[in-house]
């Protein structure tokens, strides 16, 4: 059978990019030569290399349901994805290919960015105009709406291909964020250019190959692909078999010392498959919820279960879903093992999500029902529990190996004492590419999600190059957030300063875009003394200091500020507020929810950047008052990641 073609873009000549198809194993390659220079950024850079162990393209769907399909079957299986054609541009092709359909869409390598760049921002009333204001003098002026938009615009503009890693969407977004660096007189962090090498595999299950079955006293789960089953492995090996491997429910998994909690008591669980709750412990002690009571820890997350599963030993793990626990339906994560996952830090055989109706025939075997399982798991005495159920499989999996970067520079601090430290600013330029099987348009832009953030970092470094810190403040745009964390978990684990030098970071994902709040908000003013500093500046304003609004969805754990708090760094993540000083005449939230994630997450005339303006200001004021700072942030006590904050820096 003849393998599948796809289009990529051949690069001819610096800044002339066609579409042409490849055919593998036809098509010469010549990737360009490798310059770069902190100071001058070459007309044509080379796109990231990819070296594939899976010689079939895989659509580049970051583990996250994108294209619904049909489930099919009892035994959990699926036959092959479609793929998405953001794997376009992994590599430089030149010479002559055969045409293929559908073709991509007209990609222009200069970057002037897309048509609103050239209208500008709208003429609204700034926050001062409306009462509002934060910062209207000294450096912070610097921040403006209008070279926001613009670079928001470029970053977003069709030309991106929707800038997933290692294509030449990013590549052509890094060239800008270069540039621009650049421009504002950024210096690279360790003299070899403002480019980090970010090395990512990604694994594909072969759908057609796979299989999975769970089995009990009573007989076999109705497992249905994507409708209440998932799954997948992050063994990094081509094929793992499980013949009947005991499913031992495990309550939460928590492990931990600051509560005195062990959900597993030493029991020896390798080679089972270990079934957890999703969320946290709902526990309260003389009147005291533990756990952070409604806010959602990192303990609750589905990451770490599948962490503690490596941790155990344990051949697989399989997260349980409710609506109530996850505080989203079954479809988001429904397709997470069908396409392209990437690897993170757990190498397990099996993992999976199941959602409720099939989790209520293994509650039935334990004599109780989904909430009975819940009321278990919420109890110190718990221990691990043999479920009489018993999982097979079969999983094989393709790799493909990538190399993406993130961009990275900074401002040097004046303080011979603290100069050696950094704030770090962080934000995603990844998105999550186009898919050439949609009709109409096929580019999943990625505007909010995270052009604006990237373009928000930019503007906070233009303020921070007239500001004289005592710390170095670094500005880090990361790839493969989408993924999972990916850019900012391998920065952090192979940072260019050493790990104890960096003291804080501070992310923007997807910040304010709509207009002007009364409110300025971030998640995480209750985990540690940034959150302090952030509300005085605020408050100094005349201004409210909003803290997370859905506490339950466990946002703080959801973007790259988690790969720094999980080291031991304090750590914000800049919010939109949500109290508007005018009626905007729509659902925000509503609006939000229905671009997220697809192709209508564009500019569009409701964009409003003049609140994001004042909250960059503020927010900037914020990051100076921690780089002057005599004592360097912490977590507050107790909470989940002051253990690994004393570790850090030897407290």
């Amino acid at each position: 059978m003849a393998e599948p073609r796809h289009t990529e873009p051949c690069v001819t000549e610096p800044h002339v990019i066609e579409a042409r198809p490849v055919s593998r194993g036809r098509c010469p390659m010549s990737p360009l030569p490798v310059t770069a220079s902190p100071t001058t950024v070459p007309a044509a850079t080379p796109v990231a290399s990819v070296v594939s162990e899976h010689p079939t393209p895989s659509r580049f769907a970051i583990g996250r349901p994108l294209f619904p399909r049909p489930a099919s079957g009892r035994t959990a299986s699926s036959a092959p994805l479609p793929f998405l054609a953001a794997v376009a541009g992994l590599a430089v092709f030149l010479g002559a290919c055969e045409p293929a359909e559908p073709p991509p869409p007209d990609t222009p390598a200069v970057l002037e960015g897309a048509p609103a760049a050239e209208a500008g921002h709208p003429d609204t009333p700034r926050a001062e105009e409306l009462g509002v204001a934060g910062p209207v003098e000294g450096p912070a002026t610097r921040i403006l709406r209008e070279r926001i938009f613009d670079d928001t615009a470029i970053l977003s503009a069709d030309s991106m291909l929707g800038r997933a890693p290692a294509t030449i969407g990013e590549e052509r977004a890094i060239r800008h964020i270069e540039t621009r660096f650049a421009e504002i007189g950024l210096e690279p962090v360790n003299g070899d250019g403002y480019r980090l090498p970010v090395e990512l595999l990604g694994m594909t299950k072969n759908r057609d190959n796979s299989w999975a079955r769970i089995e009990g006293p009573e007989g076999e789960l109705d497992l249905v692909t994507e409708e209440n089953f998932t799954f997948w492995s992050t063994s990094e090996e081509p094929r793992v078999e499980l013949d009947e491997a005991p499913l031992i429910f495990v309550g939460h998994g928590v492990q931990a010392p600051e509560y005195d909690w062990d959900d597993f008591k030493g029991e020896d669980l390798t080679g089972a498959v270990l079934l957890f709750l999703n969320d946290d412990p709902a526990v309260e002690e003389d009147g005291v919820a533990l756990f952070g009571g409604d806010v959602r820890t990192y303990y609750g997350r589905w990451t770490y279960k599948f962490e503690q599963a490596q941790a155990q030993g344990a051949a697989g793990a399989i997260v349980v879903h409710t609506d109530e626990s996850a505080a989203y339906g079954f479809g988001v994560i429904g397709s997470m093992g069908e396409g392209q996952v990437w690897q993170r830090d757990y190498q397990v055989d099996f993992l999976a999500w199941m959602d409720s109706t099939q989790t209520h025939q293994v509650a039935r075997a334990l004599d109780t029902d989904v909430p009975g399982l819940f009321d278990l798991a919420a109890d110190r005495d718990f221990r691990p529990v043999d479920t009489g159920f018993r999982v097979s499989s079969v999983i094989e999996t393709g790799f493909e190996r990538l190399e993406a970067h993130n961009v990275a520079g900074v401002v040097r601090g004046n303080d011979p004492d603290l100069a050696d430290q950094y704030v770090v600013f962080t934000a995603h330029h990844d998105h999550i590419g186009w898919d050439p099987s949609l009709e109409g348009d096929s580019i999943f832009n990625g505007a909010l999600d995270n052009a604006l953030g990237v373009a928000s970092i930019l503007a906070v470094a233009e303020a921070f190059t007239e500001a004289d810190p005592r710390r170095s403040v670094m500005f880090l745009s990361v790839t493969a957030e989408e993924g999972g964390l990916l850019g900012s978990g391998l920065f952090v684990e192979s940072p260019p300063v050493p790990r104890s030098s960096i003291i804080a970071n501070i992310n923007v994902d997807s910040p304010q875009n709509l207009g002007v709040t009364a409110d300025v908000a971030a998640i995480g003013l209750d985990m540690n003394t940034m959150g302090d500093v952030f509300t005085q500046v605020v408050e100094r304003y005349g201004l409210r200091a909003a803290g997370d609004p859905n506490p339950m969805a466990g946002s703080f754990y959801r973007s790259d500020q988690l790969s720094f708090a999980k080291a031991g760094i304090p750590a914000l993540y800049l919010q939109a507020g949500s109290d508007y000083v005018t009626d905007l005449g729509f659902d925000v939230a509503a609006l939000r929810d229905e671009r997220y994630h697809t192709v209508h997450d564009v500019i569009t005339p409701e964009w409003d950047l003049s609140g994001l303006e004042r909250d960059l200001r503020i927010l900037f004021e914020v990051a100076l008052e921690i780089a002057n700072a005599d004592e360097q942030p912490r977590w507050f006590e107790g909470n989940e990641f002051e253990a690994a904050w004393r570790e850090l820096y030897g407290r």
